[in-house]
């Protein structure tokens, strides 16, 4: 599963994927500088959680999905 966030210009993006060597799941985030990180879970509920615990924290700080973007846009601009 991947999640795309926007502010200003800058892209930021990760996925949730299945371990490749393992049992775990990993979240991995794509920084606009190019800087990666991985985080891994035991199971898909814990990774869930983050997940929702990492959009929060990307929309207080003035992320927003491309959808999102779009629909704001629209409603400004007549």
């Amino acid at each position: 599963m991947l999640w795309f966030f926007e502010k200003h210009r800058a892209r930021l993006h990760y996925e949730i994927r299945r371990q490749t060597d393992g049992p775990e799941y990993e979240l991995v985030i794509n920084f606009p500088d190019g800087r990666q990180e991985i985080e891994r879970f035991p199971d898909p509920e814990a990774v869930l959680e983050r997940s929702l615990a990492l959009q929060l924290t990307l929309m207080k700080a003035g992320w927003q999905t491309p959808t999102a973007r779009a629909l704001h846009r629209r409603t400004l601009i007549p």
